[in-house]
């Protein structure tokens, strides 16, 4: 009977955790099972201290000793990792991983933000719910001036009360970025919402643009020029703006038409100007009104379609641009049929919507296109002159294909000449619509832009005290990529084009910083455990099993004992 006493209490400690990891936490049964345990496992132990204390035994209690010691180091490296917490993120597309605006933005921190997660009971359950929390987890990692709290709209009345108005319905989670300290809350019964921004869903690129927001308030002005035929903003049609408009508006950018008066003055607070598809020449006078725009530290954009626009392309030279006076042509390759297909019968097909993929990952603009679709439309070439100004760096950012259609002498793309040629001429061979004489080889450039150093130009006029040294010009030569119908792909958006035209005017603000966080595309490999699971499995790992290897070994020191006693 001596003898299954130790056996009988190793079982019952085994029973009694295992028992605990299928029981719920209010069980306490596996917890007395496993305390019987130890209690018969002393008793045997004291009633034969004697069979314990031989030299025999006493070598197996040191390896055992050993093994406890190494548990011991095992669970204080696991308290101090719980508390110095560091992860690797395994996952195919990096979904745990910060982007680089993200981290940026959070190392820019210099006072405190919260994020509200205003999330019923019900929704805490959720998959979505878990990977919005996993995230946030990161961005406190990221930056101690950040923290988050979880809200229950129907249990925390007084909090939901006060953000009724950015709750979103029953059945959504609610992320709200808020600045804290000065400025935030009620002051003299009125609420400070300047200081409180509703991310527009739970996944990276919301909430960091959130954060974003709450933390520059400053708003960007920006005018729209109209008069001239352009593409306008409030337009609802594909050749509108109205897309364009509702996002500028998302990154804190005003924009408002602007139809220059006959001294082509600026408005006061103007940051940036825009001419977007203008269809007739602007005047020397508005285009010397731009200009000194610019020379005092002002923001130009302007998009210009293929077509005559020659007193336009003649003053951008002053800034070191050359406006080409040509239409950019793409070919197609691909096959007819999908017999075609298989014997390997490629076709080519001279097109004037065109892919660009080439970018530039120098300049802040275009550094992280490089995964990006941009598709413009009879576009024109946008380069810039031998020799630019002094005070003037002038740099191209995307460009058409280079090389040839399968290895014969037509180019992948090419600025043509003389485009007035190509009217109705979808018939004529490719070898007589490219010229190689007067025509250009692709790459073509098709979007540049300039900076200019106020203080060395000899006509700046910085302002150093207010921070303006620099003025920003972007020209690309083409506006159907920024219209409503650029913009829309396959009953969404086009990131490509949304993200080129957000990039550039954040540039033109001086907003490097804030540039269009990109979404990242989730994989389908995660598994979402409740809190008991994770409870259970806590347990299992940081308990169990080391008692389990204690007990082992302590199963075969007294087995040894008794074998050759």
């Amino acid at each position: 009977m001596n003898r299954l006493i130790l056996p009988l209490g190793i079982v019952l400690i085994l029973v009694g955790g295992l028992a605990s990891l299928f029981a719920s936490q209010q069980a306490t049964l596996p917890t007395w099972t496993a305390i019987a345990g130890v209690l018969l496992v002393a008793y045997f132990l004291v009633a034969n201290w004697r069979m314990v204390a031989r030299r025999s035994t006493f070598y197996g209690f040191n390896a055992l000793l050993m093994s406890l010691a190494t548990i011991a180091i095992l669970a204080v490296v696991y308290l101090i990792a719980e508390n110095r917490d560091k992860s690797w993120d395994l996952t195919a597309t990096g979904r745990y991983t910060l982007d680089p605006q993200t981290a940026s933005i959070l190392d820019g921190l210099d006072k405190p933000v919260k994020i509200l997660v205003f999330a019923s009971t019900e929704l805490r359950q959720s998959p979505n719910f878990s990977q919005m929390t996993d995230l946030l987890d990161e961005y406190k990692k990221r930056s101690d001036l950040l923290s988050y709290e979880l809200l229950d709209p129907s249990k925390d009345y007084e909090r939901a009360i006060k953000y009724t108005a950015d709750l979103n319905p029953l059945g959504q989670i609610t992320v709200i970025a808020e600045m804290e300290g000065e400025g935030t809350g009620v002051e003299s019964g009125a609420e400070t919402k300047g200081f409180r921004e509703k991310a527009a869903g739970t996944g990276q690129e919301d909430i960091s643009n959130a954060i974003k927001k709450v933390t520059h308030r400053e708003t960007v002005t920006a005018y729209f020029i109209v008069g001239h035929q352009e593409k306008e903003l409030d337009d609802e049609a594909a050749g509108g703006l109205s897309i364009l408009k509702s996002f500028l508006a998302d990154e804190n950018i005003e924009a408002s038409p602007l139809r220059l008066n006959a001294i082509a003055e600026i408005p006061d607070g103007a940051d940036i100007i825009a001419a977007v598809g203008p269809q007739e020449d602007l005047t020397d006078t508005e285009l010397e009104g731009l200009r000194q725009f610019v020379l005092r530290g002002g923001g130009l954009f302007m998009a210009l379609d293929s077509g005559d626009l020659e007193n336009t392309a003649l003053r951008l030279r002053d800034f070191g641009f050359e406006i080409g006076n040509d239409l950019l042509i793409g070919m197609e390759v691909g096959a007819q049929s999908v017999d075609d297909l298989i014997r390997g019968r490629m076709t080519a097909t001279p097109s004037q919507r065109v892919q660009i993929t080439t970018f530039n990952t120098d300049h802040e603009i275009s550094k992280d296109l490089g995964n990006s679709r941009v598709q413009v439309l009879t576009a024109r070439s946008v380069d810039k002159i031998p020799a630019p100004p002094e005070g003037v760096t002038v740099t191209p950012l995307l460009q058409s294909d280079s090389g040839n259609v399968m290895d014969t002498d037509i180019p992948n793309s090419w600025a043509d000449k003389h485009p007035e040629e190509l009217q109705g001429g979808q018939g004529m061979p490719v070898k007589e619509m490219f010229d190689p004489k007067v025509d250009r080889h692709g790459p073509v450039p098709i979007l540049t832009v300039a900076e200019v150093n106020l203080e060395d130009h000899p006509e700046g006029k910085p302002e150093p005290d207010a921070g303006v040294t620099k003025g920003k010009i972007v020209v690309v030569g083409d506006s159907d990529f920024i219209s409503n119908a650029g913009m829309q792909i396959r009953g969404g958006i086009s990131r490509g084009h949304l993200d080129l035209s957000l990039n550039c005017f954040n540039w033109l603000a001086g907003q490097v910083d804030l540039i269009t966080i990109r979404k990242t595309e989730v994989d389908n490999t995660s598994i979402t455990l409740t809190q008991d699971q994770r409870n259970r499995l806590q347990k299992l790992f940081v308990w169990v099993v080391p008692a389990l290897i204690g007990l082992l070994g302590a199963a075969i020191v007294f087995y040894r004992r008794w074998m050759y006693v």
